[in-house]
């Protein structure tokens, strides 16, 4: 939930670089200390949706796909994952033709 919050003031909040660490801060000590935490699939989309926006493209992969094999049944982390995927492979392909 702290996490979350520091999300929510990372993209209301002027997309502050401090709101962004203390949001990354509070997923991993979530981790840490609640093996519940740790296994819920909606901390690992959260925090891939912030790497994403930060362009932190491996971290946010490996977070869509841990929420993908938490939550089988939940098409939105495999969703994500592949639209992911796909638009690196674009941008490495415009910049392999730059």
């Amino acid at each position: 939930v702290l996490g979350n919050a520091h999300v929510s003031l990372f993209f209301a909040g002027g997309q502050s670089p401090g709101s962004a660490r203390r949001a990354l801060a509070a997923y991993a000590q979530a981790e840490r200390v609640d093996p519940a935490a740790a296994a819920n699939p909606d901390l690992h989309l959260n925090r891939a949706t912030l790497l994403q926006y930060l362009e932190r493209f491996q971290g946010a992969l490996e977070g869509l796909s841990r929420a993908a094999e938490l939550a089988p049944g939940w098409e939105e982390p495999r969703k994500r994952h592949a639209h992911l995927v796909e638009y690196l492979r674009h941008l490495c392909g415009l910049l392999e033709s730059r």
